[in-house]
Formats: C-alpha cells, structure tokens, sequence
C-alpha cells in the first residue's frame, strides 16, 4: 500500500503514517498541491500548548494539528523568516485564514501565535522534552531513531511508532510523537530500514511474508530496546502501527515475541494482502470513485482466494489490548470486514472503533479520496480525546 505525501499523515500522520495503498500498483508521486520541502520545517517539529486550551503539534511537512478540535493545515512559508500562513482546508492556501508565527530563542522556537484573520490570537508554548538519539541493532541492520521523553518524573510508559508501507523516516512522525509525549508516554520513532540514517536491505513496499517478518523483527527489536530504557516502566510499553502496520505489529508480538503491553492500530488491514489490494482497486487506490456498491465490494473482498499473507491466524492469538482506529470510508482497507474479522476473535480487551466519513489519511473526507483531502478541513473529530481515554483506561 503506497500513497502520496498528504497521506502520509495518518500513517504518517499524519498516520501515523504512511500510509500504503493498493500493494498491486505503482507508487504515486502526484499530491493534491505541491508539498514544501522539509527543510522549512524540521526546526519547528514539536508540540505547543495554550494555557488552558488546546495542544498544536507540527511535523515535519509543516502540517499543522489541533489536538483539541482535529483542526489541520498547511504552513505555507512567507517572506519573513519564522512566519507562515495557513489557507482554509488543508492543503488550499488562499484566502488566507491565519497567520503562524514562531518565537525563537537560541536558534529554536519556544513559543507559536496563531492569529486568526477574524477572532483572537493565541499563544501557544513548545512542550520541553528531552530527545535523544539512538541506535538499535536488529538482525544484519542498525536502525536510527530518537526517543522523546517527558520531563515529569517517571518512570513513564513508552511507545513505538511503526511505519505504513512507505520508506519510512522517524521525520514524518512528528505528529504521533506529539501527541503521545503530551500524553506523558516516552516515544521512540525510527528509520525504517534501508533510509534515513538506518543501515541494511530495505525489502520494498510490497508485503510478502518475508518483508514483513523483516519489518517484525525490527519492530520487536526497537520495543525491546525502549523497554530497557531508564526511566521508561518496562511493563507499560507498546506499539502504535499505521496502515500496513497493522500486518507489522501482530507479527512483532506473537511471531517475534515482542514484550508489547499493548497496541494501537491506526487504518490497518485484518484482511489478507491479496483482499486489501482488491479492496483498493475497486478505487484506482484511492483516485476514483468505485462503480460498485460497498455490499458487492465486501461480497468480492470476503470471495477472494488469498495466496499472500493473511494476519487471521496471528491476531486469533493476540492477548494485548489493543485499539483499532480505522475510517468509514477507507479506500485501501475494506474496513466493514476488516472490524467483522476483528469481532469475530471475540478479545474482550480489543476496542474496534469506526471513524464515520473518515479516510485511510485519517481526514474527514466524505469521498474517501485522496485528491480530496486537500479540501479537508480537519482530521477525524474526537480523534485525540478517543486515544487519550483508551491509553488512561489501558494502564490502570
């Protein structure tokens, strides 16, 4: 499953993720506008709270995320160094709807003002946490990550963010950090294999059975090393997946005995390679609206004689909790049998939780299309508070 760089967001996300599409077809390099280089981002990467209102976080696209109301946007780079603007949906720049500037102190923002063209300013503080960079060894591989932790007394549980399908680098996860650090949580985000500054063989997009048992070993050897970590309580680590995560992290705890205490799985597929790429065909990944009703879709995907990797075996065993997000209207997960899949299993710790009028980016896009996502304007509502209250219920 592979998807332009908008969609990286839920995957990437914005996921976390990444995120994969139709694993039959080439990757896409069309996006709904032209996407600004990271470069005018890194620096800004982090997360800013207003006293007594809302936490904003930025990646390293320069998208921009309300963790309060879902609210996504653009920043759009001016003349002026540290000041940027935002348009009225996500990736539409003008009319202008507000401006964003950074305060920086010692080469490095501490403070963001977002100021409306109509209503008041806010003034959001950066989030301190302390950042390190590691290197964890996994089979014939060194992968780079860095971990963000709290500066409140821990020890704190911990998290680590798995990639979709693409190439994944830890720069692109800078909204899952975010969050889970505001949260309280140690996250460890990583290069994938292959890219960034991680060493050895990267598999490739395609999930075959061997690539992603590669991408397991990994995951469980990155988990391993983050339980391990001062400060970090051994007993309350897990995994966050997107996309084609959701194939990787089942694989990480049951096949590589990954000692996760819990997972969340942001549009990944229950289903088999082989429905997953016939469920994103229907939809030229994700470009078109399927001639088909969403029943005969179903009725294909459930028909399909799968001779690819099916995760049904590896999830009848998993004993974690584990959250499962996934959109109403995602073209690359058949998302009606993916949650009949995850039902079936009857965990009773297990929450299947179905976004309405939600995409595999995770944006509120009613087509479920990405070259609609442009015109959202935020992301699934309630999205934050959901994943907030399930990790607070998870660890008591």
């Amino acid at each position: 499953m592979k998807r332009g760089t908008a969609a990286l967001l839920a995957v990437g996300l914005l996921a976390a993720g990444c995120t994969p599409a139709a694993v039959t077809t080439k990757a896409k390099t069309a996006t709904p506008t032209p996407q600004p280089l990271l470069a005018h981002f890194e620096r800004y990467i982090g997360a800013y709270r207003v006293t007594g209102g809302p936490t904003f976080v930025v990646n390293g696209f320069g998208h921009l995320l309300n963790l309060k109301d879902s609210y996504i946007r653009q920043l759009y780079p001016t003349a002026q160094a540290d000041r940027f603007t935002v348009g009225p949906s996500f990736a539409i720049p003008a009319p202008k709807q507000a401006d964003v500037v950074f305060r920086m102190t010692a080469g490095r923002p501490d403070q963001m003002t977002f100021a409306p063209v109509e209503g008041a300013a806010v003034v959001a503080t950066r989030l301190q946490f302390k950042e390190t960079n590691v290197q964890v060894a996994s089979g014939d591989a060194i992968l780079a990550g860095t971990i963000t932790e709290p500066l409140t007394p821990g020890p704190h549980p911990g998290i680590v963010i798995i990639h979709g399908s693409e190439p994944g680098q830890r720069i692109f996860y800078g909204v899952w950090v975010g969050l889970y650090a505001s949260l309280g949580l140690t996250v460890l985000a990583y290069d994938k294999r292959g890219n960034g500054e991680s060493t050895g063989r990267y598999p490739g997009e395609y999930p075959t059975e061997s690539s992603l048992d590669i991408y397991a070993a990994d995951a469980a050897a990155v988990l391993r090393f983050l339980s391990r970590w001062p400060g970090v309580d051994p007993k309350r680590v897990g995994f966050h997946g997107g996309s084609q995560g959701g194939w990787t992290v089942p694989l990480a705890i049951q096949r590589f005995h990954a000692p996760a205490a819990f997972a969340i799985i942001v549009s990944g597929p229950a289903v088999s390679v082989d429905q997953q790429g016939v469920w994103a065909s229907f939809s030229g990944s994700s470009t078109t609206l399927p001639a088909l009703s969403e029943s005969e879709m179903d009725a294909q995907v459930r028909a399909v004689q799968s001779t690819g990797y099916d995760p049904g075996p590896v999830l009848k065993t998993i004993k974690q909790p584990m959250l499962w997000l996934n959109g109403a209207v995602d073209r690359q997960v058949p998302t009606s049998v993916s949650s009949a899949i995850l039902r079936s299993f009857n965990h009773p710790n297990w929450d299947i939780e179905i976004l309405p009028g939600v995409d595999h980016g995770l944006f509120e896009n009613p087509s479920g299309l990405e070259p609609d996502e442009s015109k959202a304007t935020r992301l699934a509502a309630g999205l934050w508070d959901l994943i907030a209250a399930w990790l607070a219920t998870s660890f008591n």
